[in-house]
């Protein structure tokens, strides 16, 4: 007797869903794969692009000179609330404010201004009221030399203590002090006296 058996067919609908999850698994393979790639590239960019400000060799040795070489005289004190011989407010535009930094200046002569420390320059501006400005990172210390007439550094440079940052210059902000340096300190983000800074070396200063 002929006997025959049917043989069983596999469902299409089966076959479309088995397929189908093949497909997003691979999509999402693939997905993960291209992710993980540019955030790779992109990390490498950034750390290219972003400025390593690392303490200089030998700067946690030195200790701090004034910015020049000159005798030159304060003309515009730090404001810490307290009166002295020398004025610490200073009036622009009908609004008096409180010296935030020092200003040093020399007969109204465009002196050398020069490095209190070594460090990195992690910032470099050309602004209309205050003038050119250079600001010289050391460990977690920044010292900003404002009202340049000129300076030849850039974001990125590496300055020795004592090295020439630019000429003092005028600036509208201060425009009655004529030639004269600005310098703000600021240790860990909080601005602090200039002249506190002075013969001290980084550890040192509070």
């Amino acid at each position: 007797m002929y006997s025959y058996t049917k043989k069983k067919k596999f469902p299409k609908r089966k076959m479309i869903v088995g397929l189908s999850a093949l497909l997003v698994v691979a999509v999402a393979f693939l997905s993960y794969e291209y992710t993980l790639n540019k955030e790779k590239d992109t990390a490498v960019f950034n750390e290219d692009d972003v400025p390593v400000l690392t303490l200089p060799a030998n700067a946690a040795k030195e200790k701090a000179k004034k910015p020049f070489q000159v005798d030159a005289k304060v003309v515009l004190d730090y404001f810490d609330g307290s009166e002295g011989e020398v004025d610490s407010i200073t009036e622009f535009e009908g609004v008096f404010r409180g010296n935030q930094g020092m200003d040093y200046a020399l007969d109204n002569q465009a002196f050398d201004v020069t490095a209190c420390f070594s460090g990195k320059v992690s910032e470099v501006k050309d602004d209309s009221v205050f003038g050119k400005s250079v600001t010289i990172t050391t460990d977690d210390l920044d010292i900003t030399y404002q009202s340049l007439g000129e300076t030849g550094l850039k974001q990125g440079d590496e300055v020795k203590q004592g090295a020439v940052i630019g000429k003092a210059g005028a600036n509208i902000y201060n425009k009655d002090l004529g030639n004269h340096l600005h310098i703000v300190t600021t240790k860990t983000g909080a601005i602090i006296d200039p002249e506190t800074i002075y013969d001290k070396t980084i550890e040192e200063i509070k």
